[in-house]
């Protein structure tokens, strides 16, 4: 039989930023494999370890790793399992290694790279464990993907209080070995859940939408959900709270709110309050938008037109939400004069009368006049401007025509120009 040097190994505490402790319990060491080696050499050892202060396992406590050092001249020969207090088996490594010798510093972690099986004998490092036999009696299947069983879904839920079992069955006859030494260590009180319900959602409106929170453990929302996903769909913008939980290790919150769009018809303007003859208005969507489909057949944020008429468009919001809305667009009033005043009708040779002048329109106004007799002109006509709604101008008719008229003849305005 085969011996090899070790290193003891003691009670190892080290802390952590996040306020973790690894506590490490030693195993019976120096237990021949089979029990009455080398006489017999069919059979199993089992190596207990006292554990105790730990509690349930799960959430902030778990098994961060099992070391051993065990010796064998065939560990194809053997199979290593951890049993917990509880009776729950871990296949730790079964029938690996061929005709190969020894477990040196062999450290089992569910955080590991590599399984066990990707290495070779001595297996010295840090491995993953094969995690595939379901019980502790050859053959030892491998049917099950490696890592179907794991530390934390084996051992999860149980007391990690009481005896645990290194168990090492040598079902090959000839070749026997050691467990030299052998240790659990434990995680406690690790990083407490940090909760994070997602980015906030912008949602139409009757539309639903899934939030998904992380944080591990268990969740509940303010609306009652009790899982990481909740489907929601409000009338309006809300904010939902989720609370993750992971028992002995604490709690947090988290919100994100879901903006529901107001859903109200986009606004319309026009550039002038009606079409003039032979004029036309713009009609501006005043919202943003990723699409327009106009009445018309347009797809742009704006439209020219020249007729009067109902015109009406359908945008795209920006986060996909469909919305219309209509406008009239009218015939534009022709701006009119209400009245024309003069301020004395009897005017002398050489003299001048003072007109005063009522327009119906929107201001600033230009209008022309002239003198007339009988109903023909008489001159040219003249120009004003106006920045009101009344105007007034000196007419001087020329001499010696006898009663003459002065008339308007042209009137333009702000809504309809030339």
């Amino acid at each position: 039989m085969k011996h090899f040097p070790f290193f003891a190994l003691f009670l190892l505490v080290f802390c952590h930023a996040s306020h973790a402790q690894l506590i490490t319990f030693n195993g019976q060491g120096g237990l021949l494999i089979p029990p009455g080696a080398p006489a017999q050499t069919v059979g199993i050892t089992q190596s207990p370890c006292n554990v105790s202060g730990i509690g349930i396992l799960g959430g902030c406590v778990s098994i961060d790793n099992v070391q051993i050092n065990l010796q064998h001249t065939f560990v194809g020969d053997i199979a290593i399992m951890l049993i917990g207090p509880g009776g729950q088996v871990l296949d730790l490594s079964s029938g690996n290694g061929g005709g190969g010798d020894n477990y040196f510093n062999t450290i089992f972690t569910d955080n590991a790279a590599d399984f066990i099986t990707s290495s070779a004998p001595p297996y010295a490092g840090t491995f993953r464990p094969e995690g595939r036999a379901t019980t502790l009696v050859p053959p030892f299947t491998n049917a099950p993907p490696l890592g179907t069983f794991t530390f934390a879904n084996t051992f999860n839920g149980t007391n990690a209080d009481g005896v645990w079992l290194l168990h090492v069955n040598d079902y090959v006859a000839v070749d026997v070995g050691e467990i030299i030494s052998w240790s659990i260590t434990f995680n406690v009180g690790g990083t407490p859940p940090v909760a994070n319900a997602g980015a906030d959602v912008f949602i139409c409106p009757g539309q639903s939408t899934t939030l998904t929170a992380t944080g591990g453990g268990t969740y509940l929302w303010s609306n009652g959900a009790t899982t990481a996903s909740t489907s929601v769909a409000p009338p309006g913008t809300q904010t939902y709270t989720v609370t993750v939980t992971i028992p002995n290790c604490g709690t947090d919150t988290d919100e994100v709110t879901v903006f529901v769009e107001p859903g109200t018809p986009p606004g319309l303007t026009l550039s002038a309050p009606g079409i003039c003859p032979n004029g036309s208005v713009t009609i501006n969507v005043t919202e943003p938008a990723m699409a327009w489909l106009w009445s018309n057949g347009a797809t742009t944020p704006s439209i020219t037109v020249t007729q009067p008429g109902t015109y009406g468009v359908t945008i795209t919001s920006p986060i996909g939400c469909i919305l219309s809305n209509q406008i009239d667009v009218p015939e534009a009033a022709l701006p009119t004069v209400e009245s024309l005043l003069v301020g004395n009708p009897d005017v002398c040779a050489d003299d001048c009368a003072d007109i005063e002048v009522q327009l119906m329109g929107l201001a600033p106004f230009e209008f022309t006049w002239q003198f007339q007799q009988n109903g023909n002109p008489v001159g040219g006509s003249q120009q004003v401007n106006t920045s009101s709604n009344t105007a007034m101008f000196q007419a001087c008719p020329p001499g010696g025509m006898g009663n003459i008229q002065v008339v308007i003849c042209t009137v333009n305005d702000a809504n309809c120009p030339n």
